[in-house]
């Protein structure tokens, strides 16, 4: 936890992200018992649970608002001459403080049974949604504040009631006592999620219209890249909503093996749907791209992103710039932006990036010719991951253990390394697990998720991930190769899970041409990547 401790951005990102999830959990399961549950008359069981669930997202919530208004408060307390008395007339103080006891007392309600507990959620719900809202780029606004703030609203309001209440669907359809009340529920939730997402796409609009304004906006600010993932995410979601909403149609014909193919596309849907989550939390983290004065340009953006030989060979470690102690480097990137770094130091980064996509590249070249007779062999494409751990390993930090002077378990101090190091155990982990279950030596279903889970993961965290330069054109031009692996990355993991979660059949096998051909992709982007 060191390294996050010290990068309160990317805390305090993640953090929000969490708070966004359990918010919209929270406003989604509480849509999902008045619009979807209720109205069908759900039995006994799917009401308890829904009760039950709602508990926990507003249980969750609480702990989520008071960490992050705690976070906010010691950041500000050591690193300025506030005392606490004047934090708590802060707009962020008492927005988050109020979305804690709102949050405490909607759990209140949901662990009483009368109709009047029941019936208060609603107005709680919205004073909530008024709360996070509060502390929304609106706010912060001179012109159109009240316009934005219920376009903001209306945003988390389809979110909730599309992303959030999803979940609940999925464990309702398989405690429905028959096949008669999940299809009702399907069908009903399916209306409830197609007014969500025309209420949040309609809404995304026009925020983007007064937050983005210009195409260069769109595409030369960090603001406009992540919301171009956000894009990105929400069509792969509305095309396997669509697929959905025709298997709801035709639940008449063959109701139980359709029921097992929608939860299925709803597991990936979810995923892709908090994916999205953090995508819109690391947007909060940023200026409006309206706001931004040095935007890239398209000439620029094209000059750094077209195509060119990898560098497939480092500079030598004389020539990199001297490391100093790891205490200092420690102290340095405390709460601090890094400076930039020499050519050199560059031309190892991409060095880095080049072999790493190669890997990449080539794990999912074999996972693909796996699929085809006579090409079992290549069943075994996940050992290249081990290549990829070790190389991250003893090459990704020069200035640390073995290449340079600074000890190995002293480097873990710093964030970066520590971040690189975890990164190489993660992968080698799963590659292990995926190799096994390739090789069929492990049969259980859980071993066989490890990769496609850790993929899926692993690719929505590289969304907050930041150069931390003080050149902010250099830091878009990097984030404009992060963000395309972090996407078909997330598309990777979520193709592989359908592959796997769903029957045998067409669906399954599409899928699993899919994931392979978009873990290729990840590392010609990584092969393609830039510095400089």
């Amino acid at each position: 936890m060191i390294w996050l401790l010290r990068d309160f951005d990317l805390l305090s990102v993640l953090l929000h992200a969490v708070t966004l999830s359990f918010e919209a959990l929270l406003l989604g399961g509480i849509a999902y018992l008045f619009a979807v549950a209720r109205p069908v008359s759900a039995t006994t069981t799917v009401e308890v649970f829904c009760r039950r669930g709602i508990r926990w997202a507003a249980l969750a919530m609480v702990l989520a608002e008071l960490a992050t208004v705690t976070l906010s408060c010691a950041a500000l307390l050591g690193d300025s001459d506030l005392r606490l008395r004047d934090l708590i007339n802060t707009l962020f103080f008492k927005a988050g403080l109020s979305a804690a006891v709102l949050a405490a007392l909607l759990w209140i309600c949901a662990r009483m049974k009368s109709r009047k507990a029941i019936t208060a959620m609603l107005p709680l719900s919205l004073l909530l949604l008024i709360a996070a809202v509060s502390t929304s780029h609106a706010a912060a606004r001179m012109d159109h504040r009240l316009l934005l703030g219920i376009l903001t609203a209306a945003h988390h309001l389809g979110t909730a009631a599309w992303v959030g209440a999803m979940p609940f669907l999925l464990v309702s359809l398989g405690r429905a006592e028959s096949v008669q009340e999940a299809s009702a529920m399907a069908r009903r939730y399916s209306s409830m999620a197609l007014v969500s997402v025309a209420v949040l796409v309609l809404a995304g609009v026009f925020l983007a219209r007064f937050y983005v304004a210009t195409w260069n906006g769109l595409y030369g600010t960090d603001y406009g890249v992540l919301l171009i993932a956000k894009i990105y995410l929400l069509l792969i979601m509305v095309l396997m909503g669509a697929g959905n909403w025709l298997l709801v149609r035709r639940l008449n014909t063959h109701p139980q093996p359709l029921l097992a193919q929608l939860r299925r596309f709803a597991e990936a849907e979810v995923g892709l749907g908090f994916t999205a989550v953090l995508a819109a939390a690391s947007m909060a983290a940023q200026p409006p791209a309206v706001d931004v004065q040095d935007q890239v340009s398209l000439h620029a953006i094209v000059a750094r992103m077209h195509p060119e030989i990898p560098r497939m060979r480092s500079p030598l470690s004389s020539q990199l710039t001297p490391p100093t102690s790891i205490e200092t480097a420690v102290r340095e990137t405390e709460f601090r932006v890094m400076g930039a770094s020499d050519a050199m130091d560059r031309r190892w980064s991409e060095y880095n990036h080049h072999w790493a996509g190669l890997i990449v590249l080539v794990a999912g070249l074999l996972a693909l010719l796996s699929r085809f007779p006579g090409m079992r062999w290549a069943r075994f494409w996940p050992l290249s991951f081990a290549g990829l751990s070790v190389f991250i390993l003893l090459r990704a930090d020069p200035e640390n253990w073995p290449l340079g002077p600074r000890p190995f378990w002293a480097s873990f101090s710093a964030p970066d390394v520590l971040q690189h190091r975890a990164a190489a155990v993660l992968i080698l982990g799963f590659g292990a697990f995926e190799c096994a279950v390739q090789a069929g030596k492990l049969h259980a279903r859980w071993a066989s998720m490890i990769f496609p889970a850790m993929c899926a993961l692993g690719a929505a965290l590289l969304l907050t991930h930041s150069h931390a330069s003080s050149d902010s054109q250099q830091d878009l031009l990097a984030s404009l190769s992060h963000t395309p692996i972090a996407l078909l990355g997330a598309t990777a993991g979520w193709s592989r899970w359908l592959e796997l979660r769903l029957p045998p059949g067409r669906a399954a096998r599409i899928a699993g041409y899919i994931w392979p051909l978009f873990l290729a992709a990840a590392g010609l982007v990584l092969l393609n990547y830039r510095e400089t």
